[in-house]
This record gives structure tokens, sequence and C-alpha cells, in this order.
């Protein structure tokens, strides 16, 4: 039985003996269209066929032609299109003149696979389906390779550089905000003070300076800085209490100025100059006698200081047992820290507002 059903398949076969045949013809039911007319394929395989009824034109011109190799099944259609031919005009015995044969040109992986299905499911014995068709199509599809984006390693570290230091600086800045309200002390409400003494008027009288006296003046004890005169006659000299320097001159000459007013201020010789520096109270607790604090004057220069003294804001008693009650009374939510200077400061800075900053932490020594 099995020798039987190779004889009838290899009938289906013709082989020939010519040294260009490279592949086995098969006279599988096919047509092929060209120029718009169908014409019966007598056989074919996947290197050519053998047309029949074609027109001797195609032999004369030596021309090439795009074709359809179309195969009717019992339900559907499948067509093989955009297939080059290449006409073989060449006389064989045996074979009737009205045949011509056609080789088919650099068919594409999708058409030899369609062609091959073909073949194999005929040699088989098997019925041939829309879906074997598409099968054998679509196992011929490739697809490109998905590329990976190369990540570009210099673009990469400077990113994450960029993305290291906007987290240390942000970190640096919270750990800063942070030391800063939980250690530092600062204040802009704060000045630089002497001991300064006050030459005043004895009397109400009209005040004569002595003469080419000025701001900056050395004088001595018993120096006379004025001359009183007195509103019902008489004269009177005023003599400086202290040996300094005169720092600041109250009245002008021949000005009229009553008891105890001040005539001019004199800085002591041995008088030190001291920072005082008004704290809210909510940090009283962070600060102690002893502690160092950088002090920027009013030239922009810095020097250190130390605490010597602290002050908390008056009591009511003292408060209301001032002879002018109610002036000069200092804010409750304030302390008092008073400095001195790591070295004296000139007379100039009298008066002059300073920015004190105490860190608690770290200590300047």
């Amino acid at each position: 039985m099995i020798n039987t059903q190779n004889k009838e398949a290899a009938q289906q076969i013709m082989h020939e003996a010519e040294i260009t045949r490279q592949h086995a013809r098969y006279k599988i039911p096919a047509k092929i269209e060209i120029d718009g007319k169908e014409y019966k394929l007598i056989d074919w395989s996947v290197s050519g066929c053998a047309i029949e009824n074609l027109p001797q034109k195609y032999c004369e011109n030596n021309i090439c032609r795009k074709a359809k190799v179309i195969f009717k099944f019992d339900d559907f259609i499948t067509i093989v299109d955009n297939i080059s031919l290449d006409f073989i005009c060449k006389q064989r015995p045996g074979v009737e003149a009205k045949m011509i044969g056609a080789r088919f040109q650099n068919l594409n992986g999708a058409q030899l696979a369609i062609f091959n299905q073909i073949i194999t499911a005929y040699l088989n014995g098997d019925i041939l389906t829309e879906d074997d068709i598409i099968h054998a199509v679509t196992k011929q599809i490739t697809y490109p390779k998905k590329i990976e984006k190369k990540v570009d390693r210099k673009k990469t570290d400077k990113l994450l550089i960029l993305i290291y230091f906007t987290i240390f600086t942000l970190v640096s800045f919270l750990l800063f905000v942070a030391y800063q309200r939980l250690f530092v002390v600062q204040t802009l409400n704060a000045y630089v003070d002497t001991n300064l003494t006050a030459i005043r008027s004895p009397y109400p009288s009209y005040i004569k300076l002595s003469d080419g006296l000025k701001e900056g003046d050395k004088v001595d004890i018993n120096d006379t800085v004025a001359l009183a005169y007195f509103i019902g006659g008489g004269i009177q000299p005023i003599h400086a209490l202290v040996k300094g320097t005169v720092y600041k001159l109250n009245v002008l000459d021949k000005q009229f100025r009553n008891t105890a007013e001040p005539i001019c201020m004199i800085v002591p010789e041995d008088a030190t100059t001291f920072i005082v520096a008004h704290i809210e109270h909510k940090n009283f607790k962070k600060l102690s006698i002893g502690d160092w604090a950088n002090v920027r004057l009013a030239d922009a220069s810095s020097i250190q200081a130390q605490i010597i003294d602290i002050k908390p804001a008056e009591v009511i008693s003292s408060e209301h047992t001032k002879v002018l009650e109610n002036i000069y009374n200092q804010a409750r939510n304030y302390d008092t820290v008073i400095l001195r200077p790591s070295k004296p400061l000139p007379n100039e800075f009298l008066n002059s507002a300073v920015f004190v900053t105490i860190d608690t932490l770290w200590q300047y020594k």
C-alpha cells in the first residue's frame, strides 16, 4: 500500500535531467496573472513555472514582468503578489510550442513560505486552510529587535551629581536653620556704651562755653569748661569733674540751661567701653555669664565680646519707684545682656548700633 502511494505521488513530480533544473516541478493547479490577464500554469516550483498560451511577444522583447500567482482552494483564494518574472523562450522536446517558461526572480521570505506550505500540504495529502497560509507567512515576518537605548554615562553621572548636590544643599540648609534656632542667639537691638560723666548747669543761667572747647578735646579735673551767667546777675565758672575727653556738647554758646540740665558729656580717662544688648526673654536660659559673642561693628569689622552681666526686665517695684515713672522702662519680653569687648573701642563707636551673635554651642576662645 505504501509503495503504491509513493508511486502515485512520484507521478505528480516531473524530474528533468537538465543541468539548470534545481527544483522539482509540481502539477499543482494554479493560475498566473500578467498585465491584467490570467494564464494557466502547466507546472511550477519555487524557482519558476511553465505558462500556457502566453503570447510570444514576451519572448521577443526579452522583458521582465510583475505577476501574481493565484491558488484557488475550496473556500478561499491565495494570491502571491508582486513576483518578478524572467521569461525563457526555449523549445524543449516533447513540449507543446504554446507553453512558455518563466523564472521567479528574488522571491522574498513570505512568498517562499506560501509556496513551500502549498507544496508540503500537496505532497502530504493534507487539506490546506487559510490558517495554514497565515501561519506560514507570519513565521517569516521578523520584527526589528528593540534597541535598548544606551545610557549616556556622562550625562547620568552629571545628573546624579546634580541630584546629590541638591539633596546635600537642602539637608545642609535645614540643618543650618535648625542649628540657628536651637543654639544661636542674635540681636540687632544692641549698641556700644561707656560710663559718661555729665557736666550740668548749677542754676537757671545762660551758658558761655570756654573759648575753643569742642568735642574730642582733652580736659583735666577742675578745668573750666564754661561760665554760667545767672538771670539775676552773677557769674559762676563750671569745672570738669573728671579727667577725660569731651564726648558731646549739649548746648550752644550763650544758650539758656535750667538747673541740672547737661552742658557737656565727658568720657573719663579710665572708662571702658561695653556693649548693651537686648535679648528676647525666650533665649534667657541659653545664655550664661562668661559666654563669648561675635559683634559686628558699624564699620563692618567684627570683634569678640564676653558676657559679664545678664539683667532681666525690671520688676514692678523698681518701675514704680523711679523719679519719672514709666519713662525709659524696658519691654518685659527682653532681657539686658552686658558684654565686654576683647579690646577697647574708640569713642567714635559710642552709641552706634552693633549686631550681636552668640553661639551657645561653639564658643569663641
